[in-house]
């Protein structure tokens, strides 16, 4: 099995919510900010990516198989 070269959206998420929840002051306020704001673009991004609905594979059409142009 290849090994993965991205995180998952939840991955990503859980990290994002670690830095939000910060409560060593090792994160600013502005960098908790900035992870409240991407945790809720990928938020949005999963729930379009489950209201998309499934393309229906188009069957194969060979140019042999195509109508003579009309004149």
């Amino acid at each position: 099995m290849a090994k993965r070269r991205h995180l998952s959206i939840d991955e990503k998420r859980d990290w994002l919510a670690g830095i939000f929840r910060d409560t060593n002051g090792e994160y600013s306020q502005s960098d908790k900010f900035k992870a409240m704001v991407e945790d809720t673009r990928l938020a949005m991004l999963a729930e379009e990516k489950k209201a998309e609905p499934k393309q229906e594979k188009l069957p194969s059409i060979r140019v042999e198989q195509l109508p003579p142009p009309l004149e």
